[in-house]
This record gives C-alpha cells, structure tokens and sequence, in this order.
C-alpha cells in the first residue's frame, strides 16, 4: 500500500530538497531519485507497486517532483491541483485514475475522507495560484513525459513548460 504522509501544512517558499527550488539543476531523474529518498517509507517507488498503479503513481510522483510539492497534505492537494490544471491528462481522467486506483483510494481511506477535504481547503489561495499558473503555462506538462526528459535539467523543463514552482 502507498502511505501518505501527514505532516503540517507547508505555506513557506524555503526548498526543503533540491528538486523544489525554481532553478534546480537536478535533472528530472536526480529530482526523482531525492523525492524517494526523501519520503522513504511513505511513497513506494513504481517498481513496488503493482503494474496498474505503478503508472499512475509514477506520473503523479513525477509532478511533485516537476511542480516542486513535497508530501505534505497540503502539497498533495497542489499535487492534484496542478495535474489536473497544467497537465495533459486533464480533470476527467485524472479524476478516474484517483477514484478507481484501489492504491489512490486506499490512501483516501487511510487519511479520512474530511481530512482530505480539510487539507484542500486550506490551501484554497495556492489553488487559485496554481489556476493562474496553469493559464500562464506555454503547453501542458506530459502526464507521461518522453523518457529523455529524465536527463534534462529541472531548471530547463520548467523554462521550456513555463512552470513556476508555487
């Protein structure tokens, strides 16, 4: 099962890990690589998942990671957000992975329905920062980006998709 982690809400713009900050030189791998080792024993990788949730949950872990979110229940929420708004999967089938995943719903279930929506609330001005955000964009974030994006700079995508970290 994948374990969400449920620390305090984050409003403050300090990186905590290098992939966060704006100008990141990590390349999308490296970035990747320090989201899972940063959230150890609470994010499974792809690969100790099952297949069917192992591409949903690469994608979304690959938004924290484009986006510059951590774990928080806050940034998931700016997580969904921000896929939903600046991605190409768009809110109709983002929407369907989250509620037919049986991994995506038993972290709903783990968490608590009103703790979700709670954690959702309160990050209502960054939501409508993250809607502005994705108007600005130059072209939508690939929910399944080309495999050579993995050696490109975070610094360089987000320049290239417009993508600012929020």
């Amino acid at each position: 099962m994948v374990a969400l982690a449920l620390s305090p809400v984050r409003f403050s713009v300090d990186p905590r890990c290098l992939y966060q900050a704006q100008d990141s030189t990590q390349t999308l791998a490296q970035g990747l690589a320090e989201y899972y080792a940063q959230n150890a024993g609470r994010v499974l990788p792809p690969e100790a998942l099952t297949p069917e949730s192992a591409e949903l949950f690469r994608s979304h872990d690959i938004c924290h990671v484009i986006f510059g979110l951590d774990t928080t229940l806050a940034d998931e929420a700016m997580a969904d957000t921000r896929t939903m708004l600046s991605c190409d999967v768009g809110l109709k089938r983002y929407a369907k992975y989250m509620t037919s995943n049986p991994d995506a719903k038993a972290i709903f279930r783990e968490i608590g329905y009103l703790t979700a929506l709670w954690g959702t609330v309160k990050v209502v001005p960054r939501m409508l920062r993250a809607a502005r955000e994705g108007f600005r964009m130059t072209k939508r974030w690939p929910w399944c980006p080309p495999e050579e994006y993995q050696s490109r700079t975070l610094a360089d995508l987000r320049r290239e998709y417009g993508i600012r970290v929020i």
